[in-house]
Formats: structure tokens, sequence, C-alpha cells
């Protein structure tokens, strides 16, 4: 008796630890996974959210130096002095001027040119004037004679977003005023506020390694970084970039949230180019998010999940080995009870309204990476009650699966997803591209039905199968509210209806 009981025993404990063992390792396998899925993702939003800003930066000060540039063509003083042709008092008056715009904007470049483009005033040095070299942003302007904005790499080796306005006056261009600001103190004003660092480059197609060092000494910079193949660091907040970092610079051309290491550290890396207004590549910045503490988070919560499922998995077996009868019925009740919350309607094979209910919102959270508005389409077969009432049942339910194919031959995208949420009423939630994209589509199939041509001589003014439609579409964001979109759809179905039905009507 007691060899047979150690023989169980032996049976029961390799099969355990056979089993521990796989788990561990799953269990380890899928949290790493899971957790550095989400860093990733997390860096991505960040990243988005980051092009995004600095985009709204470039525009803010785009939008800054056109109407500086306005309010210079109302000063009287500085009008009339270039009528005059005054240098010297217009110098004095625009140096006054600029020296309140570099306190106050951090503007760093201030230029008039005369309409014949070989001369011009520059107000933010004292070399007054000089022979103009062509620029690309001012070329623009006078070919076009229209205010131009773009980023260029000047003749002092800066790279600088500039706007460029035409001063007119009995339709002909007096001069132009050009006002710029150096790209990397715009830079700096973005990640002062922020947890980033980054990695400031210009491309060597546009500056000589001589007058690169040149360039170093005249603005105090310090030659600690070695150059990259293709580009010259001019700045950076990261303060040394070592060997490997360097390597994965030079072997990528853009970076969209790569995993990079630097000095023991772990980062998320992103890219984004400077263009001239020909598209041309300036140079790049280089953003990098130290995720470094996140990752010893990640190790430490593996280690914690290992042990707490070691655990779990040990009161399990004990559970199991005690409890095996009333665990099979527990299951067995789980079971009837998923089988009573299936997510398909019987009859028309569409998702039904509780499968609606609990995965909405993570649906349209999932649009949005792909996205940026998500419609609500509801439907509603008019005058269906009288069509049962007179031909039954049985070729009532027919329509509605004939009415369900029609939706789901047109709404078979992986971001559309057709719900049965009412006896005769159908819901489609759909991710658009634009407010008008959700309206396009549900023209089509109110046609399409209709076309279709099931009869329904109870259905006044048409005598076949039509539908009324409701739509809804709204800009997706965190706050989105499901009830509200789906009120909203409900009245504008509401509207069709008592507009004569077999129609869509939007929500405004």
């Amino acid at each position: 008796m007691q060899l047979k009981q150690f023989n169980i025993l032996i049976k029961l404990l390799f099969p355990m630890i056979i089993g521990l063992f796989l788990i561990s390792i799953i269990s380890i396998g899928s949290d790493f996974f899971n957790l550095e899925r989400s860093i990733k993702s997390e860096a991505k939003s960040y990243f988005h959210n980051t092009s995004i800003t600095i985009d709204y930066i470039l525009e803010k000060n785009i939008d800054l130096m056109k109407t500086l540039t306005f309010q210079i063509t109302k000063n009287k003083t500085i009008m009339k002095e270039f009528e005059n042709n005054n240098k010297e008092g217009l110098f004095k008056s625009l140096s006054v001027l600029f020296e309140h715009y570099h306190i106050n904007h951090n503007i760093t470049h201030f230029y008039l040119h005369k309409k014949d483009q070989y001369k011009y005033l520059s107000i933010h040095n004292t070399n007054k004037y000089k022979h103009l070299t062509t620029k690309v942003t001012l070329d623009e302007a006078i070919n076009s004679s229209k205010t131009v904005s773009g980023i260029e790499f000047d003749m002092r080796h800066h790279l600088t977003l500039r706007v460029v306005s035409p001063v007119i006056k009995d339709g002909k261009v007096l001069f132009y005023i050009e006002l710029g600001k150096k790209i990397e103190k715009i830079i700096k004003e973005y990640t002062k506020d922020s947890n980033a660092y980054i990695i400031f480059t210009i491309n060597k197609k546009h500056i000589t390694q001589k007058d690169f060092i040149k360039w170093l000494d005249k603005n105090d910079k310090e030659r600690s970084f070695d150059a990259l193949e293709n580009y010259y660091i001019l700045d950076s907040s990261i303060p040394k970039i070592d060997r490997a970092l360097e390597e994965d610079l030079n072997n990528h051309l853009n970076f969209n949230s790569q995993f990079v290491e630097n000095e023991g550290k772990k980062y998320i890396i992103h890219s984004q180019s400077f263009l001239d207004t020909n598209k041309k590549e300036l140079g790049k910045l280089f953003i990098l998010k130290d995720i470094t503490n996140q990752y010893k988070t990640l190790y430490s919560s593996i280690l914690d999940t290992t042990i707490i499922t070691f655990i779990i998995f040990l009161i399990t077996i004990w559970y199991y080995f005690r409890h095996i009868k009333k665990t099979e019925s527990e299951l067995n009740h789980a079971y009837k009870y998923v089988q009573q919350l299936s997510a398909k309607d019987g009859l028309t094979k569409l998702y039904n309204k509780q499968y609606y209910i609990d995965n909405v919102l993570k649906l349209i959270q999932n649009f949005s990476r792909f996205n940026s508005y998500v419609s609500f389409i509801l439907i509603d077969v008019d005058n269906f009650k009288k069509y049962n009432d007179n031909y039954g049942h049985l070729k009532g339910d027919d329509i509605l699966i004939q009415v369900s194919k029609i939706i789901k031959d047109i709404f078979k995208r992986d971001t559309e997803y057709c719900f049965r949420v009412g006896g005769e009423e159908f819901l489609i939630v759909s991710a658009s591209k634009d407010e008008e994209n959700g309206k396009e589509m549900a023209e089509i199939l109110c046609k399409k039905i209709q076309d279709k041509n099931l009869e329904h001589k109870f259905n006044e003014n048409f005598d076949v199968i039509t539908v009324s439609i409701g739509l809804v579409t709204k800009y997706i964001s965190h706050n989105i509210k499901i009830d509200v979109l789906y009120d909203n759809a409900d009245k504008a179905l509401y509207q069709s209806k008592q507009n004569g039905r077999n129609k869509v009507t939007v929500f405004k």
C-alpha cells in the first residue's frame, strides 16, 4: 500500500513540476511581451504628441512672425524713412524693434530686402549692409509676391525658420521684411518643459567640416560629439553618445519608436526631418525617451508575477484534488452562461446588443490608432410591424436576414462592426477618415436596400422594403461618450422617419 502511495506521489509530482516550469516560462514571456508592448505603445503616443507639438510650435512661430511683419508695415515712421531712403534712420528704428522682438520672442534674424533683391539691410548684427546670396524663402516670396515661410540653412550656418513678407503699396512691392528664428531655440522651447532628450543635427550636404568647426568655435559650442556619417551634431542634451548609439544613428535613415541603448541606459528613439520650402532635408532631430526605470519596473514585475504564479499554481493543484466535483459543476454552469451570452445574434448572425455593450468602447479606442473619426449608423426597417402583421413573422425574419446580408456586404472592413440592437433595428459602428465618409456609406446602404425590391405593399410611397437611417460622426477623443453618440444617432433616425422615411439624416 505504501508503494502504491509512493508511485502516485511520483506521478503527480513530475507533471506538477513540468506544468510549473511551462507556466512560469509562458507567464514570464507573456508578461515581458505585454509590458514591453505597453512601453512601446506609450512611447509611440508620446512621440506622436511630440511631433504634433513641434509642428504646432513651428506654426505658432510662423504666425507670430507674420503678425510682427504686419505690425512693421503699419509703422508710419519706418515707412517714411524707407520712402526717404534714410538707411541710418531706418536701421535705428528697426534695431529698437529687433531688440524687443529678440527679448520677448527669441527672434534671431531680421532683414529688410530691397525689391531689386540685390541688397538688404541686416538689423540683427552690426554689419548693416550686405550683398545677398540666394535664399529659397526670399526667392519664393519675390516670385509669388506673397508671404512665404520655410526653414533655411543660411550663410552663417544657422538652421532657421523664416517668414518673408512683401510690403505692397499701390499694387507694387516696395520691399520685403524677413524675420527668422533659429530652429534650435524653437526646439529648446519645447524640450525645456518635457523629459525628452534631443540630438540636433545638420545634413553634411549643406556645410563642410572646416566651416562646421568654425561655426562651433564662433558659437561657443563644445567639440564633444563625433560627426555621424551623414550629419554633424549641432547640439545634444545627452552628455555623451557611445559607440552603440552612434552605430544605430548611422544605420537607420529614420526612427519610429525603436529601442536603443546609450551608456547603460535604455531609450526609445524617434526622428523628425527638417525640410526647406523645396522639401529638401536640411537636418534631423532625434528625440529620445529614457525608459530605463520602466524596464527596471518590468523586470521587477516579471519576478513578482513568477512568484505569484508559482503560489497560485500550488494552491490550484491542492484545490483541484479536493474540490474536483464542485469545480466541474461550476465550469458547466459557467459554460452554459457563456453560451447564453454568445456574441452573435441567432437570426442575422450579426453581433448582438450584449456584445455591443461589452466591447464598443474598446473597439473605438482601437479605431483611434488608424482613423480620427467614428460613425454611429442606426438603421430601422420602415413600417416593419405592418410587414409582420400582413406577411407573417416568418417572412419578416427572412426580410431581417436579407437586410443584414446587405449590411454585411457593404460594411466588411476590419474597422466596421455591425450589430442587431433591436427587433428591426441595426447599428453600425465604423471608423471614418472624415465627417463625410460615414454619410456616403449610409446612403449606399439605403439605396441598395431599396434597389433590392423586396415587396412591402404596406410601406407607403415605396411598396418595397426601405430603411431609415440616423447618423452621427464624432472625432475620437479620450472623453468620448458612447451613450451620447447612440442617442444622437437615434435622434437623427427619428428625423428620417418624420421626414418621409427611406433616407439618411446626419445629426448636427
